[in-house]
């Protein structure tokens, strides 16, 4: 390991630093928090890599193209740094996979699940980490995938309460920890009369608060009573829309909530017993049926696992064929692999990634008879993404015109 810098070593000039991510809005929010961390206590932020005294690079490992991205990312900082310079590896790739971080020799590496270990960046901080507010927004407009200033985000939580073999994800982020609802309160409040939109934001946003004692449905309850935003819904698995369906029932019928992601990756009740998820989804069909006639307005949207260890291609097309009768928008995850997860240890059997990609493919071919679904692949590197958002206005405007269920080939009964 290279030695820590910790101050310039120009007298009398204050410390530089640069940070560069492709990390997943949660942590994005996280780094906008230690961007202001690092400004409370007069280091200056640069554009510039090549002058920086410390070089933040957020990494994320969840799938191999925006891990190969992150690795990208690492290097180039590793090659452009100046003689002296701090590199600092932050995010999920040192969870995921220590081994493609080593050998750029970084300086520091914190991980997501201990991202508050950035507070060592500063010796004898004049502002604690602690006294950094929540961040609600993002350190730039390229961080985001359609740029709305009156969008905020409400971090909920970090990390995840499942244990899903196959997802590397819970190696990055750790385990659940929830944000303190007097926190969350306080960021929502110094929004008002500034924004239209909040999001609320996590990577397991149905598990909030059952480790403080609280739960999801108690705190949306409280946001829409209390406040007069729009609110989208992001994040939420399947597991937990069944165990909330009747608290979350009148919430969604509210008309500030605009749009509800739920996290449903197959209809398979064998292939979701593999994922270690509960045999739900189906069951919630006509949950979703009936939302879907209740709120014409609602923007629904979902994730698919396609090619999962021995799914047939008959239960790949089962679940294409749900979301394409209730979803207004589906991100479509081809399975991949990643060495060190559970899933190696269970004896299942792979699909070649060329079987995979070809699933995919015909996946995407059936979506793309269905002109009202916005769909596309998932994993993707995320500037790839950036045309996601903005046809979400029509396809919402074709919504409130009268787009019904019978209009999608259901039974709207």
């Amino acid at each position: 390991m290279r030695k820590r810098i910790f101050f310039n070593s120009e007298k009398g000039k204050m410390r530089s630093f640069y940070i560069k991510d492709n990390v997943c809005t949660p942590y994005k929010l996280i780094l906008n928090r230690i961007n202001n961390y690092l400004m409370a206590n007069d280091m200056v932020p640069t554009t510039n890599q090549s002058e920086a005294d410390v070089v933040i690079i957020g990494t994320c490992g969840a799938f191999k193209s925006l891990e190969d991205e992150a690795v990208g990312f690492i290097e180039a900082a590793r090659t452009g740094m100046k003689s002296g310079a701090e590199l600092v590896v932050f995010g999920c790739l040192p969870g995921i996979n220590m081994k493609r971080i080593r050998p750029f020799s970084p300086n520091r590496v914190i991980p997501s699940f201990n991202w508050t270990d950035v507070k060592a960046l500063i010796e004898d901080p004049a502002v604690p980490l602690k006294d950094i507010p929540e961040a609600t927004g993002f350190r730039g407009k390229e961080d985001h995938r359609l740029y709305d200033p009156g969008k905020q985000f409400i971090l909920l939580q970090t990390g995840c309460s499942s244990d899903c073999p196959f997802c590397p994800h819970k190696l990055g982020i750790g385990n659940l920890k929830s944000v303190p609802p007097e926190s969350i309160f306080y960021q929502i409040r110094n929004l008002e009369k500034k924004v239209h939109t909040i999001c609320l934001a996590g990577n397991d946003t149905g598990s909030y608060g059952t480790d403080i004692g609280t739960t999801y449905p108690e705190l949306l309850k409280k946001i829409i009573g209390e406040f007069d935003f729009q609110i989208h819904l992001s994040q939420i698995n399947a597991d937990w829309v069944h165990v909330y369906r009747d608290e979350l029932w009148p919430l969604l019928m509210d008309k500030k909530v605009r749009e509800f992601q739920v996290l449903i990756q197959s209809t398979s009740n064998r292939v979701l017993a593999l994922m270690d998820r509960k045999p739900v989804v189906t069951g919630l069909k006509p949950y979703f049926k009936k939302l879907r006639v209740s709120r014409r307005d609602l923007i629904l949207r979902t994730d698919l696992i396609i090619g999962y260890p021995t799914a047939t291609e008959q239960e790949d097309l089962s679940s294409v064929e749900f979301v394409a009768e209730i979803f207004d928008e589906v991100a479509v995850h081809g399975f991949e692999r990643v060495k060190h997860a559970r899933i190696e240890k269970m004896g299942l059997p792979f699909y070649s990634a060329a079987q995979i990609d070809e699933r995919v493919e015909k996946v995407m071919g059936y979506l793309r008879r269905f002109p009202h679904i916005l769909a596309h692949r998932g994993g993707q590197v995320i500037r790839t993404l950036e045309a996601i958002e903005k046809p979400k206005n029509e396809l919402r405007k074709r919504l409130n015109a009268g787009f019904t269920c019978k209009d999608r080939g259901q039974d709207a009964e």
